[in-house]
């Protein structure tokens, strides 16, 4: 009997010690507009951006990312926590949709545009509920709303993505600052659309359709 047990227990630990563990995920749509800013989660290798077990930056993650994040919403970089959230409260329900197209010059192309604001504006907002400045409900909302702006601009990865090549250029050639990112051309693209293994490649655009009238959770 004795041995019995043994064998019982030690078979239940080794399978508790090696049982698979998928990392949860958020819901099919809070998912969805969050791979819009995978260029950006890229290129500054950001932990915990799509996983909802992470509420919160590292002190780290927060000192390298704080200065660049207020620069993007136009806040003062002297700002303490307390105004950066008084700011997004009162501002980025009605304003969030302006973010990066506000600064367009006469020769810049508007639908790269659109792509790029879409892929800074996902950064800015989860990095921004990450950094403790934005109330959980409103920062969703805006991520749906901006979501749903890119599928409704779009009609593919590719063709978000060539856009969003195309608005990063476009962007940084008249010496405009996009401390965030990095140079996001063919291959990375390419790589990012690879069957199999692309963040992007596996996912269909417009399903599911990312507005909805009640707050997917």
């Amino acid at each position: 009997m004795f041995l019995l047990i043994t064998v019982v227990v030690s078979s239940w630990l080794l399978w508790r010690a090696f049982r698979p563990r998928g990392a949860p995920l958020f819901s099919p749509r809070k998912h969805w507009s969050l791979l819009l800013a995978r260029p950006m989660v890229d290129a500054m290798a950001v932990e915990g951006f799509y996983s909802p077990a992470c509420d919160h930056f590292t002190e780290q993650s927060q000192t390298i990312l704080r200065a660049a994040l207020l620069h993007q919403a136009g806040i003062r970089s002297n700002s303490n926590d307390e105004a950066v959230r008084a700011h997004f409260s009162a501002t980025l329900d009605q304003q969030w949709f302006g973010l990066d197209l506000q600064a367009l010059t006469a020769t810049d192309d508007p639908r790269a545009a659109m792509a790029f604001a879409c892929v800074r504006v996902t950064f800015l907002v989860r990095c921004a509920l990450l950094m403790r400045w934005l109330e959980p409900d409103l920062a969703w909302r805006v991520l749906l709303l901006n979501a749903q702006r890119a599928q409704d601009c779009f009609d593919s990865w590719e063709d978000f993505g060539k856009a969003y090549q195309s608005g990063r250029k476009q962007w940084v050639a008249t010496f405009r600052v996009d401390s965030l990112g990095e140079a996001f051309d063919e291959p990375q693209l390419r790589q990012l659309l690879a069957p199999g293994g692309g963040a992007w490649a596996d996912v269909t655009w417009r399903t599911p359709a990312a507005l909805n009238p009640v707050l997917v959770r």
